[in-house]
């Protein structure tokens, strides 16, 4: 019986889209470009998910990459990308509804430790029991340890938690350690009636 839903971040409670996020910071297509290549791409950005690199290091190291002109550009990038990480308000709803149910909801998701300084201003956040975040734990999905270790943490038992995903290499994780998952779409109704189903 399912007692705990478990949501990734990134384009389930709230919408990543690199396209969408570098545009909001620059003020030219090159800009746009620039920004995803130096920031969102590089290795720099994969290791702050890690929790192998400070953030105060990434920087460092991201700029003595770049020539002088664009260092303003991706520092102010780095520093501002989360005001353009807006929630799903329909998320928000349905975590009310199915909390409203008895479910309690936790957070699974690759992402580095800036999440503490964006998270108290996205209301959806307030309504997770916990919030396991990988650089905080230097685990990352889909290795299957960071699954473990969720739910040991949390004193889980894996056939009584949904894990919910926009990635299937990361579902299919989840199901490996014992969890139910459902790769999500971006679909509410989808997400509903699953969870009827299964029920």
């Amino acid at each position: 019986m399912i007692k705990n839903i478990v949501l990734d971040m990134g384009n389930v409670c709230c919408k990543w889209d690199v396209s969408y996020i570098a545009s909001q910071l620059a003020s030219s297509l090159e800009e746009k470009d620039y920004i995803i290549k130096h920031l969102f791409q590089t290795k720099q950005w994969a290791q702050l998910d890690q929790g192998v690199l400070s953030l105060q290091d990434a920087k460092k190291q991201l700029i003595e990459q770049i020539t002088d002109e664009k260092r303003d550009l991706i520092v102010y990038a780095f520093e501002h990308w989360f005001d353009y990480f807006d929630q799903f308000d329909e998320m928000e709803e349905f975590i009310k509804r199915y909390k409203g149910k008895g479910y309690q909801f936790y957070l699974l998701s690759n992402c580095s430790m800036q999440f503490y300084q964006y998270y108290q201003s996205k209301s959806i956040f307030q309504h997770f029991k916990e919030l396991y975040i990988s650089a905080k734990y230097q685990k990352v999905k889909p290795n299957l340890d960071i699954y473990q270790d969720f739910l040991s943490r949390y004193h889980l038992k894996a056939n009584e938690c949904l894990f919910v995903d926009d990635l299937k290499e990361n579902i299919d994780a989840a199901i490996k350690v014992g969890m139910k998952g459902f790769v999500y779409h971006q679909n509410i109704q989808e997400l509903e009636k699953y969870i009827e189903n299964i029920l």
